[in-house]
């Protein structure tokens, strides 16, 4: 199993994780709210979904992009929301309690320590989760996370660019450009 480095709590770069400032927002939002009310279908409710998309400042998706051409936001509009919510109740960071989200006490220890909420939504982000869902690709990537996280820590102690990165993972000839660049660039997006 791949052990990753715990971060303190007050560590810079903790400030640059979407998916840490999103799993806090929501954790932080239910508890001073007593809960995030669902649909009968178990979703985040609209208000909800407009809140989170308005304050979890998530890259390349800002409110005005995702109602433009809808006059309502539901969850599953708003990919990131439903993969936290996701997240959240797998770790057992919250439960849902008839139409309700609320946070358990696990849930609300760890959202007052970044350090520590970030060591358990990461390695399951990244090594438990199935990607290919939320890619657009039909499998998988190849190999074992061990060999893509090893690789991406030699290259990024070189100084490497996302598209450095991109050709050692599929070669030179890999056309970057045509925009389906696969499961790596979405992760390392919304990781850090």
């Amino acid at each position: 199993m791949i052990e990753f480095r715990h971060l303190s709590d007050d560590h810079p770069d903790l400030q640059h994780s979407p998916l840490l400032r999103a799993a806090m927002l929501t954790l932080n939002y239910a508890q001073q709210n007593g809960s995030i009310s669902l649909t009968k279908t178990k979703s985040f409710k609209r208000v909800f979904a407009h809140w989170a998309a308005e304050h979890f400042a998530w890259p390349d998706q800002s409110i005005e992009q995702l109602l433009r051409y809808r006059k309502a936001l539901n969850e599953q509009d708003f990919l990131p929301l439903e993969l936290l919510h996701y997240l959240l109740v797998r770790l057992k960071l919250g439960r849902h309690i008839k139409v309700q989200f609320r946070v358990t006490r696990r849930g609300l220890e760890l959202a007052q320590s970044p350090g520590r909420l970030f060591a358990e939504l990461i390695p399951f982000y990244l090594l438990r989760l199935d990607h290919s869902a939320y890619s657009g690709v039909d499998e998988p990537p190849f190999g074992k996370w061990e060999v893509w996280l090893n690789v991406i820590n030699l290259e990024a102690d070189h100084g490497s660019t996302e598209r450095k990165l991109y050709s050692v993972f599929y070669g030179e000839e890999a056309d970057w450009d045509r925009g389906g660049r696969g499961i790596s660039d979405q992760l390392l997006k919304w990781i850090a």
